[in-house]
This record gives structure tokens, sequence and C-alpha cells, in this order.
């Protein structure tokens, strides 16, 4: 008689200082949680707890024989690439009789353009005066990464975003770490005759990110006096979004998520890039390996 397996899947968040952003999250979760009939974990990269290692025991203690880890990531990078794996193969060696799978990130994906374009729609709405979709600019803001795979992701939901819509542009820009940074989008959008801008933030949830991104958009816009320009939330817990986390599980469940390493930086030499070509997967106790050295202890003694 084969012995039952027992399902849980680790809900991975980058982390946040906000607890705004923190709730949204944990609530998110929750409805994961209830639409798969399964336990779900909450954890978080770093900024906040628990740890990924402190939930994978939780998990594992509960009696789960099989553990799918997705990251809520929206790319690929430095974090999905090395961090979590490195954390998921030391839980292998802990814990040899559970199965641990890992899924892929959540987009690029047509229904996260949906649930963006819901987003834009929503923000029009709230407008105090009519301005035509022809004078109209989307700037789509990211995160941004040290990854040009994660980074030219994001620019190619923008021009998803642009495809079969009547605004009459689509810009891209990100928040830190590369460019063009907001104010830069802004101005660029300017420039090409938009009277109207409306900030579309490519994040899962609210946080010091998406604040921080809204308070540089207003300081630009101040520059701007006959510019409209509005703010539509990030994407948050609509349909689609669930739709996208249950399908990456599912792909996770049945062997079949697949990542490409085509664009990878670690994997091909990309100019600029040239000294992580070839790097080993590996992690620190800040990110991945957070919350190891506290089980190692506990399970010492």
């Amino acid at each position: 008689m084969k012995p039952t397996i027992r399902y849980a899947v680790l809900l991975i968040g980058h982390g946040s200082r906000d607890p705004e952003g923190v709730a949204e999250y944990r609530a998110f979760a929750a409805e994961v949680s209830r639409r798969l009939g399964m336990p779900a974990y909450p954890c978080f990269l770093e900024l906040a707890d628990p740890p990924i290692a402190v939930a994978l025991r939780q998990a594992v203690e509960a009696g789960a024989t099989h553990v799918v880890a997705l990251p809520l990531f929206l790319g690929p990078a430095g974090h999905q690439k090395n961090d979590v794996p490195t954390l998921l193969n030391w839980a292998r060696s802990r814990w040899p009789q559970v199965t641990f799978t890992y899924g892929t990130p959540l987009g690029p994906h047509a229904f996260l353009i949906d649930a963006l374009a819901h987003r834009v729609r929503e923000a029009e709405r709230q407008a105090k005066r009519t301005i035509p979709p022809e004078e109209t600019a989307i700037l789509v803001v990211g995160r941004g990464s040290r990854d040009p795979d994660s980074n030219s992701d994001v620019f190619k939901v923008s021009r998803l975003l642009w495809e079969g819509r009547p605004y009459r542009w689509v810009e891209t820009a990100f928040y830190s770490l590369t460019g063009p940074n907001v104010p830069e989008g802004i101005e660029r959008c300017v420039r090409l005759g938009a009277r109207r801008v409306i900030l579309a933030p490519y994040l899962l949830f609210t946080g010091g990110i998406h604040k921080g991104a809204v308070r540089q958009a207003q300081e630009t816009a101040a520059r701007f006096p006959d510019l409209d320009i509005l703010y539509a939330r990030p994407l948050g817990a609509q349909e689609p979004v669930f739709a996208v986390v249950e399908q990456r599980f599912q792909e996770a469940l049945e062997g079949t998520a697949t990542m490409t390493c085509d664009l990878c930086k670690y994997r091909h030499r990309f100019e600029g890039f040239e000294h992580e070509h070839g790097l080993p997967q590996r992690s620190d106790h800040h990110h991945g390996l957070r919350g190891v050295e506290g089980l190692e202890h506990h399970h010492h003694h």
C-alpha cells in the first residue's frame, strides 16, 4: 500500500518592511490555500518573517511529504535562479524523505497582462477630465534588477499591453537598479506628446517600491503642470493573478515546470555581464539561507 502524500505549498515572496504590503501578501496566501485546498505557507526572502527555511520546517513538521515551492516573483533574476534553489538543495539534504519541487516565476503571462490592463482601466475611471487614448501614455514600472533577463521581461509586458489597445504609447521604467527610471519615463512620455500618463506598477502588492515609485512620479509631474497623471494599483488579488499561481502550482506538481536558460547571464556571456558568466549557484544568510543557522542550532541540540 502506497503511503499517503500530504501536499503543502510554499509561497515565496521577496519581502517588505511595509506592513500594508505584508498584510496584502498574507491575505493573498490565505486565498491561494483555500483555492488549492491545502496548507500554504507564506514566507519571505528578506525584510519580513518568516524566512523560507522556517516555513519549510513548519511544512515538514506538519506532516507534508511533498512541498511545492512557488516563487511569487514576476520575472527570473538572482533570487529565483540562485537564492531559492540553494535553499531547496539544503532542504533536500536535511529532509531526504520529503519531495521538494520548484515552480517557475509568474510572468510574463497573458493573464498578468489582463490584470495590468484592468488596473489601468480602473485608474482611468478616476480621471477628472477627458483625454483620448491617442494622447495617453501608459508607463509600466517594474522593480528593476541587475539581471537583463528579468528587465527584458518588463519591456515585453509593456509591448503586450500596447498590442490591440488604443493607447498611443506604452513605455517602460524601473524603480531602481537599472534604467530608465521613473522620472526619465515620465519625461519621455511628455516629450512624445502625451497629455496624460497612467503609472502602471508591474508589482504584485503595495510596499516601499510601489509607494516610492508613486513619490518619484508625483515629484516629476510637478514640473509639468499641464500633464494629467493617474496612478494604477499593483496587480494584487485579481482572478487572473490567482489563475497564474494555480497554473504554476500544477506545472510544478506535474513536473512540467520549465525555465529557459536562453537569456541567462550565468549560462551565456552577455556584454557587460561577463564577470557573472559561469558563476556557481549560491546564496547567503541574508536571503535564501536566512534562518538556516537557527534551524541547524535547534537540530544540534
